[in-house]
């Protein structure tokens, strides 16, 4: 009997996941403004006029030769909040994102976004953070018509990209909508939790790997079920011995 190949599509939920509402820029100002306690006294008129500048500035430097092109949309984030005397965003911690996402890609995998929330301003805060040009592709739940946890949204994914799901992984920090999306749709997941002490748990009757930051991701996309039972197994005979 052949053996399977190996997963080779990761999926990754993009809230609270890759994108960090906290310290990021979501699609359009008015909508920053809307979800960011930070901007909320703040005129939109300021706002669009800071980000405006923050652009031509950014756009400046890329002519000058002197930023990358996949570097511009991280700075742009940084700035903005940078020249409104804000609490930058956490550059180090989007940058785990992006090394995550370039190590997986050289290693083989193939990556995507599987996200809940308009088409727009999903694809804007992928950019906002330099992770657009690093996956194959954004999709919706508006683009989808259904929302995670429905399977129909992780069907049309597989399709689209054109992947079975025993060749999938889903990585998202949601027990609902992605650890239980991805279980129903027969795809492995793995639920990012960056305040979790555990690296393996019981959710929707499976054991799932966890991890708490991003550089433990290639490690945990190479266990197997038979590798999680014996890790259980060992867990469980470590508590007994104590």
């Amino acid at each position: 009997m052949e053996s399977q190949p190996p997963p080779t599509m990761v999926f990754f939920d993009l809230d609270n996941t890759l994108f960090n509402h906290k310290h990021s820029l979501s699609s359009a100002i008015s909508a920053v403004q809307r979800i960011s306690p930070l901007l909320h006294e703040i005129p939109l008129k300021v706002l669009a006029e800071k980000y405006n500048e923050v652009l031509n500035h950014v756009y400046d430097k890329y002519l000058r030769n002197e930023m990358a092109h996949e570097d511009q949309d991280a700075e742009k984030v940084k700035l903005f909040f940078k020249c409104l005397d804000l609490e930058e965003p956490d550059s180090q911690h989007i940058e785990h994102f992006r090394n995550t996402l370039r190590r997986l890609r050289n290693n083989g995998y193939r990556t995507a976004i599987i996200t809940n929330g308009p088409t727009e301003s999903q694809i804007e805060k992928a950019k906002a953070i330099g992770i657009f040009d690093l996956v194959e592709r954004v999709i919706t739940s508006q683009e989808v018509g259904h929302p995670k946890p429905e399977v129909r949204i992780f069907q049309y994914a597989l399709e689209k990209l054109e992947v079975q799901p025993h060749c999938a992984y889903m990585i998202g920090d949601s027990v609902e909508a992605d650890i239980k999306g991805a279980v129903n749709a027969k795809i492995t997941p793995i639920l990012y939790s960056p305040s979790s002490n555990t690296s393996l748990e019981v959710l929707c009757g499976n054991i799932i790997p966890v991890i708490h930051q991003f550089d433990q991701l290639p490690m945990a996309l190479e266990l197997r079920p038979l590798d999680l039972s014996l890790a259980v197994s060992a867990a469980q005979t470590g508590l007994q011995q104590a």
